[in-house]
């Protein structure tokens, strides 16, 4: 069985782990982006985090949760879609905004980034930062909310 930060699986395109979301498969992954944005860079290094070297990276396993938890079936007033997944590369090209965390996540207790951009409704992308032999940004959830109206 593959430990938990590894990538064994086989690495696809981007635009197949989407399809693959909501069928059952073996573990596979996909590269999102190789580059690292120079702000993000910076607001790691202040963190005390050298993102040298690192890609961020997307799991079978974590886009199925967030469409469960996020998705049409769940409770969210503002559910997400596939194609909502097409978004991420964009997202983490031109964010609003960016943070490095120190808050982990509950499963592995890992740091994260969280990304925000307004693309109609305003998409909240978060990654957990992996460390060791296969550095990586990788999926840990997005999920969206409505816009906020101007006030009058």
């Amino acid at each position: 069985m593959a430990k938990p930060f590894e990538n064994t699986g086989k690495k696809i395109p981007f635009e197949e782990i989407v399809e693959l979301i909501n069928k059952k498969c073996e573990y596979k992954f996909a590269v999102i982006s190789e580059e690292i944005d120079d702000e993000l860079m910076d607001k790691a290094r202040k963190k005390g985090i050298d993102l040298t070297g690192y890609k961020h990276v997307m799991e079978t396993s974590g886009n199925r949760h967030s469409l469960r938890r996020h998705g049409t079936d769940s409770n969210d007033r503002t559910p997400l879609s596939v194609e909502d997944f097409l978004l991420i590369p964009y997202i983490i090209k031109y964010p609003e905004k960016i943070e490095v965390l120190d808050a982990t996540t509950k499963q592995h207790r890992l740091k994260t980034v969280r990304y925000r951009k307004t693309i109609g409704d305003t998409y909240v992308y978060v990654e957990e930062i992996r460390n060791g032999r296969n550095k990586s940004l990788a999926f840990h959830t997005l999920y969206k909310r409505p816009k906020k109206k101007a006030s009058q």
